[in-house]
């Protein structure tokens, strides 16, 4: 038990950290979309949602085929992009723009099946709290004006940095 602790707080602590920046720095890219989670806090989990569609915090995860397909042999290591699958426009509309109030916005960021991460609700939790408290602490936050930081990483992306200024 003492393994499984560990690991979700060492793995999916810097996992969901990196969520938790590209889920405020969406949020406040759309400042009409944070005022109404601002007035109504239960339209926050599709927010949530949503920020790991578009910008999840890992963009490769290997798997292991349990069967051949195609040309891949069962066995071999294949790698998953769940930044790609979440920017796919055959599955979803306009999929590159941020939309707290998509109706389907998936679930790739945290996997599924025997492969889902056992901190996935304990990642919603902390970001549906962290981001109550940090509205109710500073109900004046907005980007600071000038250019977005660009994402970081290669394999675990989002944006180290987060200009903001209080109104």
């Amino acid at each position: 038990m003492t393994g499984v602790a560990g690991v979700l707080l060492g793995a999916g602590g810097d996992t969901t950290a990196r969520a938790l920046a590209s889920y405020l720095a969406n949020l406040l890219d759309h400042p009409a979309q944070l005022e109404a989670i601002r007035a109504r806090p239960d339209l926050a989990g599709g927010a949530w949602a949503e920020s790991l569609r578009r910008d999840p915090p890992l963009q490769v995860v290997p798997r292991r085929a349990l069967e051949t397909v195609g040309p891949i042999p069962a066995g071999a290591t294949v790698a998953c992009l769940p930044g790609a699958a979440g920017r796919d426009p055959g599955r979803f509309a306009d999929p590159d723009r941020y939309d707290a109030f998509r109706a389907d916005p998936g679930d790739l960021a945290y996997g599924a099946g025997r492969h889902g991460c056992p901190g996935t609700s304990l990642a919603a939790l902390v970001a549906h709290h962290g981001l109550r408290a940090l509205l109710d602490v500073l109900p004046g936050l907005c980007r600071a004006p000038g250019d977005r930081p660009p994402a970081q990483g290669l394999i675990s992306r989002s944006p180290r940095t987060l200009p903001v200024r209080f109104r």
